[in-house]
């Protein structure tokens, strides 16, 4: 069973303060495109982890593990203790906001992340 997906070429750019548009009869939010660009974007591409460009505001759970230089089951070990905070990405791949992995990053500066 195919399901029909919007094609996110279709959305090019949303009006200023607009967090939403109605496409083919659906609601689409700007924050749920900007997920899934990135996502595509990363999973099509070889970024090196330390050299991602600035528009990238989302990264999947290997890429988010590899930025803060920790396994995959220790960054969901955080999420499940609450340190982390992942977002679903249509009941699928965890992605990591990269402003929650920044600071993450900067509390915990010096110390052994396991």
């Amino acid at each position: 069973m195919k399901k029909n997906y919007l094609d996110l070429d279709q959305i090019n750019n949303f009006p200023k303060g607009v967090r939403s548009v109605y496409i083919n009869g659906k609601r689409v939010k700007k924050e749920d495109i900007e997920i899934e660009r990135s996502f595509l974007e990363f999973s099509s591409s070889n970024y090196d982890v330390s050299n991602i460009p600035e528009h990238v505001n989302y990264l999947p759970r290997k890429q988010a593990a590899q930025y803060l230089g920790i396994s995959e089951s220790t960054l969901t070990r955080y999420h499940l203790n609450g340190r982390l905070k992942w977002i679903t990405r249509r009941n699928r791949t965890p992605i990591y906001q990269r402003e929650t992995l920044d600071k993450f990053k900067e509390e915990n500066k010096g110390k052994l992340l396991s």
